[in-house]
């Protein structure tokens, strides 16, 4: 019979894959799909995300497919707290939902940039300080450039640096957060490496909504 360390070792593994799972669901495609019966794939910049989803179907769509991608993250924290898997394994399955959502198995290991999933993550898991300096910074910065990549690499790189400025009085028992943190950080500036290259010449286009199925990037 196993032991009890070897039972939560086999549910913290079960969970971690279940998160994948859960993460890799592209709710962007559900959506444009079932409520539009397209393809976001087809359309913009033919990501699955809630940018290109804003663009081409919405407002609407956009805050369901963001709260629907959000829901993952912070879905893989307290589902595995309430499995008794303790912050650290929590995290490690917020962090692989992000995983899921950048590269989906549904998708042939394609998928979204995390940006959402990873604030799931951070509601679910961080300190209300984190919180609050991450969406304030994503806000501010689309706010002023309009461009929602910019929203998304600010607050990608405000998140490691509050959450060590945050965190840094017990970086001992915090250590897993900082991890995570940092590996959410470079997963969007790697998806988003397009967006540099256009930010960089100039090219990256602001916020414009369109229905239809419009031609702008995200």
């Amino acid at each position: 019979m196993p032991s009890i360390g070897e039972r939560m070792a086999w549910k913290a593994v079960l969970w971690v894959v279940a998160s994948y799972l859960l993460g890799s669901i592209p709710f962007g495609l559900v959506v444009s799909g079932v409520i539009f019966k397209k393809d976001i794939r087809t359309l913009g910049s033919g990501n699955i995300g809630a940018t290109n989803v804003l663009r081409n179907f919405g407002v609407q769509p956009f805050i369901a497919v963001t709260m629907l991608d959000m829901g993952k993250g912070v879905a893989a924290v307290v589902v595995g707290r309430a499995l008794g898997l303790g912050p650290g394994l929590s995290l490690l399955a917020g962090l692989f939902s992000i995983v899921g959502h950048n590269w989906s198995i549904y998708l042939r290991f394609q998928g979204g940039k995390g940006i959402a999933t990873s604030g799931g993550v951070i509601i679910a898991a961080y300190p209300w300080q984190v919180i609050v300096v991450v969406i304030g910074t994503f806000l501010l910065a689309v706010l002023v450039s309009r461009i929602m990549s910019v929203g998304s690499l600010t607050s990608a790189l405000a998140f490691p640096l509050s959450t060590l400025i945050f965190l840094r009085h017990d970086l001992s028992g915090y250590w897993p957060h900082l991890c995570v943190s940092v590996l959410a950080s470079l997963f969007a500036f790697y998806r988003h490496r397009a967006n540099i290259r256009r930010l960089l010449a100039g090219e990256e286009p602001r916020i414009r909504l369109k229905r239809g199925t419009g031609g702008a990037r995200s």
